[in-house]
């Protein structure tokens, strides 16, 4: 089922490791709102956790793994290579 456009950003922020107070404070929401946001997610989806909201916005391509600080510099460097 589709998430509205909240619905799909505290996703994120959830996917990103941020507790209801931090999104809270973030999208300028009360910390009773995302918790309200974040049921109709697990209820539309049919999960029963965080974690799968995480995972599930992985899935969809909304998050991109971090990488380590090592390979985003060798992305880097070989992009300037290319480029000179």
């Amino acid at each position: 089922m589709d998430l509205s456009e909240k619905e799909k950003e505290v996703a994120i922020l959830i996917a990103q490791g941020m507790k209801d107070i931090d999104i809270a404070q973030k999208l300028y929401i009360s910390r009773r709102r995302v918790g309200e946001i974040i049921f109709r997610i697990k209820e539309k989806w049919g999960i029963l956790s965080r974690v799968e909201i995480g995972i599930l916005a992985y899935h969809f391509g909304w998050i991109i793994p971090p990488e380590s600080a090592i390979e985003a510099e060798i992305r880097m460097l070989k992009r300037d290579l290319t480029h000179a």
